[in-house]
Parts: C-alpha cells; structure tokens; sequence
C-alpha cells in the first residue's frame, strides 16, 4: 500500500470492547495492555483525525462505527422544497411536484412552450379564434444537456403546472389503449399490482385466521370461564359450540388482475416477438440500458429509448450522528434545505491534540498529503535497520484551555521486527489556542532561549550546536509543544537452527505493510474547563466564571516512520 511517510492514525476504542465503547473503560484497558498496530483488527480502529467525531458527554473519539445516523428532513434538490415525513410514506422517495429528470442522462428537465406557439405570436392581429387557441397551446419536458423532450415518447401538457396528474393521466390511458389493440385486459400498473397483491393477501390471513375475540378486556375472557358459562345461562355445552365452529378456509393464491397478478398468455409470446424483431432493426443505439430501465418503476418494461418516460427526482436527505452510548447529536446540520450550517459538529481536529512527526534533519518541509493539489508519486521512505534515527514530535493543541500532556510508548515496538523507542521528554504542557493574529505574532522560542537558537528558527538555518537533551522541551509556541523522539530501526529476528528445514522460507516471509515502522504512543491529556463542559471559551468569558473541573483524555496514536530495509 502506497503511504506517504510521516503520517498519524488515531485509535477509535470502539474496536477493543464487545458492548457498548465507554472512555473508562477504554482507559483501564490502554493502560494494561499495548496496542499493537499489525494485528489484524487494527485496520478497522485506526483513522486519520479527520474522519474522527468527538462526544463531550463520554469524552473520547467516535469513528462512523460508533454513531447511529438519525434522518433530519428530505427535500427536492431540484425545488429546495422540504417534504414531510407523512408525504415520503405516502408517495415514495420521490419529488410529488413538477421535478423530473431525463431518462437518458438523468439532468433536470424544463417545461418549455411548443413551438406552434411561435407561429401564432407572428401573425400581427389575433382574431377571437386565434386567441382561443394560443390560449390552448401546449408544454413538453426538454433536457437542456442531451435535448431529450418529451415529444420523443409523443407527450404533450395542456398546461405548465400539476405535470405529475397529466402524467399519470397520460401513462394511465396509453395503457388502455395498448390493452385495446391486443385484444387484452389493462394490467396494472406496479405500484397498483402491489398495492392489490398486499390487499388480497391481507384479506386471506384474516379470512383463514381465527377471529379476534371481542371480550379480550372482560374479566369473563379466559375460555374456561366463557365455557362455564355458556354451558350455565345459554342452554349449549362446550362441546356443542366447539362442533357449531365454523373451520377456517385455506388460503389461495392470486388469480386475476384485480388481486394483483397478470399471467402470461400466447399474445405475450407474439408481442415478444414483435419487440426483438423492432430492436434488431433499429439497432443497439435505440435500445435502453438496464440502468435506465431501473431508474423509474414505469420504465422497468421499457426496450426501446421512445418507450423511456421522465423520472421523478429523488428526494434528498439530511442525516444527523448520535454517539451510541449517551445519545448525544454530534453532527446536526440545520432542517432547512437551503441553508448550509450546522446546529452541531463535534470534530475531533477540534477537541483532540494532534500528533505530528518530522524528521530533525530534514532538508525542506515535510509534504502534506491532505493538501496535494495533483497526484504525485509517494517518496518510499527506507530506514536502515540498527541506525539510530531522530524524530521532532509536535504536539498541537485546538482547544482555548492549556493542557498538560503525557506521553508513553513501549521501549520495543510489537510486531515481528522489533525497534527501540525512546521518548526524552514525556510530560510537557501546551499552551491554549487563540486567534489567527495571534498565531502570527507569536515567534517560535527553543529550550535555551538565546538569540541564536531563535534566529535559527525563524531563518530556518540549522543549528549545528544544538543536541538534543533528556527532559527538555526541543521547541515551544503558543499552542504547540514539541519533543524529541529517538528510534532504533531493527531487524528481521530468525530463530538459530543447525539444521535447514523447509520452513526457513516461510518464517522469513513478511506480511503486507509489516516491515513499517510504525510506534504506539499513549497520549493522556488534562486540562481545567468550566462546570458547565465549554471549554472553548474566550479567555474574559473565561475568567467570570468561578467553578472549573478536572478533565482527562486518553487515546492511542499510531505514527508511520518509514518501511524498514529487511535483507531476504
């Protein structure tokens, strides 16, 4: 797999727990137990951040996995009008207006004037006839991308509006009228047939079932005491009424039209024939695709384009994400249609520190692949194995609250190949995020703090003096922190034999993406918000305010470094 190196993969804690993912728990068990990275259920936990959610309720990330979606409003993309949920149960998922789409290239379709009308509007006086007909002048559908009409199928609209009844006006009588010429009974239509189908079937299971018994709220309603009864005040025993008990009848199955069932007959068969010889003649060019034919219920017996009639816009649909364990809405957007905010919208770029990794003596800047104009080639990182290696971890902060971080790896990453990692300074603090114009006037300053250091930053000269230093922050701005991070590639480990067997191949043999190098850290942030849970608030909103609490985070990140160099 093609990975641009550096890169960060957060851990979502719903993959580690069977039932339902709490932070707690997903903290006691990040403390027992390593997470390691090639195991195979780690593809299914680890996502960039940009793909995470946040709940502040249960505070801690949420992938797609741990959100229930909520449907919020359908609506027209093509009129931007909301329907309600009653008018989807009741027409379908389908706009019930005037908005339809062409058959072939599925663009929106205009209502246009006929042409006759032209012809008209140049004569110079209109008698009392001529006005009556330019009154009468007729509509048809265009496509305005392939200049498909309706004119096509022979469709025509005695008026612009209630496109929909004229329709269905028209697709109701052409029916008729086919049914006419082959002698056959009108078969219904597809929403009807199954409207019938589930009417007569309905009827069977109540007809073969037992009837419901009316005194199921008396006291007198077990059939015990209704025999008891009967057999005292009504003059017939139990065992009279049982034989006067009518027997259910069997169900049967659907025979005719108007229970919802067409059968096929001989003039079928000749009427298929008729339709290949018609396709052969026209060509494959007039013959509509399977596609086409499944867009729309009255297209489904459509062979040829000229049978192909317009197709009602599908509604549109608003989804909002809960969180699976407190039901809490993380992402709402606004029920209207045509506004584009949102209610709510729980990131996780904005509510979790972000970990960023970049060699310390890198030549130019380190690429970001979520902001790549064009696609390029990925650069293959190669790290020797055995060769101590230096890291520049930055840590970001998005929230307006300073947060102290702690950091822990394992001093031997999990996996086959095994490398050393050695994190000098583990346990720093930084800094709240504000404005944009403080960002820009805020300046980088190192651990020493001297004018050289300084210059060196802002100048980007390297810094020939400097050497990293156990327990010391390598550089500090207004809401990033970052350390040193320093990584011992290893090797491929062979068990020691004597003997050659067969299975020396195999235990040499590597897995997909299993010589990266590729570190678990744990990363537990604590921070002090207000009672109420904003955190996010502007430092004089910030100091009104009396009550604040304690609060903690803790997640697992994984960084990619590069693919090890392993000798086959």
């Amino acid at each position: 797999m093609a990975v641009a190196f550096p890169y960060s993969r957060y851990a979502c804690p719903c993959s580690d727990l069977v039932g339902a993912p709490t932070a707690t728990a997903a903290e006691d068990e990040g403390d027992d137990e390593t997470f390691n990275p090639h195991a195979p259920r780690a593809a299914y936990s680890l996502h960039p951040l940009e793909q995470l959610l946040y709940c502040d309720e249960c505070n801690a990330p949420r992938c797609l996995r741990c959100c229930s979606e909520e449907m919020m409003c359908w609506y027209c993309p093509n009129c931007m009008f909301e329907v309600p949920s009653s008018g989807v149960k009741a027409d379908g998922n389908r706009c019930a207006r005037q908005c339809y789409d062409c058959p072939v290239c599925h663009a929106n379709l205009a209502v246009t004037v006929a042409d006759a009308s032209k012809n008209r509007s140049a004569q110079p006086h209109l008698k009392p006839e001529d006005a009556a007909a330019a009154a009468s002048e007729s509509y048809f559908l265009l496509c305005q991308y392939c200049h498909w009409s309706s004119l096509d199928i022979g469709v025509r609209f005695s008026k612009p509006t209630k496109v929909t009844e004229q329709l269905s006006r028209l697709w109701k009588s052409r029916i008729a009228q086919s049914a006419e010429q082959h002698d056959q009974q009108p078969g219904p239509q597809h929403d009807a047939a199954f409207a019938n189908l589930t009417r007569f079937y309905k009827d069977q299971m109540s007809e073969s079932s037992d009837q419901a018994n009316l005194y199921s709220n008396s006291p007198y309603s077990s059939p015990a005491n209704l025999a008891r009864i009967m057999s005292l005040y009504g003059g017939l025993s139990h065992n009279s009424l049982k034989k006067s008990r009518e027997k259910p009848q069997p169900m049967r199955e659907a025979g005719n039209h108007a229970e919802g069932i067409s059968t096929f007959t001989a003039e079928s068969d000749n009427a298929d024939d008729d339709a290949i010889d018609r396709m052969r003649r026209l060509g494959l060019k007039s013959t509509s695709t399977q596609s086409q034919r499944l867009q729309s219920p009255y297209n489904f017996d459509a062979r040829l384009m000229e049978h192909n009639w317009p197709i009602a816009t599908k509604l549109r649909v608003r989804r909002g994400k809960r969180c699976r364990t407190c039901r809490q809405f993380l992402v709402r957007p606004e029920t209207k249609p045509d506004r584009l905010r949102y209610k709510i919208r729980l990131l996780a770029s904005q509510h979790i520190p972000r970990l960023l990794a970049r060699p310390l003596s890198s030549t130019g800047p380190t690429p970001n692949p979520a902001f790549r104009i064009r696609t390029e080639a990925v650069d293959e990182v190669r790290l020797q194995p055995y060769q101590t290696l230096q890291y520049v971890l930055t840590v970001r902060n998005p929230i307006f609250e300073t947060v102290k971080i702690s950091l822990a790896t394992p001093a031997t990453t999990p996996g086959r190949i095994q490398s050393k990692v050695t994190i000098l300074c583990p346990s720093f603090n930084v800094g709240p995020s504000g404005d944009m114009w403080d960002e820009a006037l805020s300046h980088s300053t190192t651990s020493e703090g001297g004018r050289q250091a300084a210059m060196a930053s802002l100048t980007g000269a390297p810094d020939g003096d400097r050497q990293p230093e156990a327990g010391k922050i390598w550089e500090r701005t207004r809401n990033t922190t970052s350390v040193i991070l320093e990584v011992v590639p290893g090797g491929l480990q062979r068990r020691p034999s004597i003997v050659s067997t067969s299975d020396d191949g195999q235990e040499g043999e590597l897995a997909e993406d299993e010589d990266i190098l590729e570190i678990p850290v744990y990363i537990r942030a604590e921070w002090e918000a207000d009672a109420s849970g904003h955190e996010a608030l502007h430092h004089e909103e910030k100091a009104k305010t009396s009550e604040r609490v304690t609060k903690e985070l803790a997640y697992w990140c994984v960084l990619g470094l590069g693919r090890i160099m392993v000798s086959r």
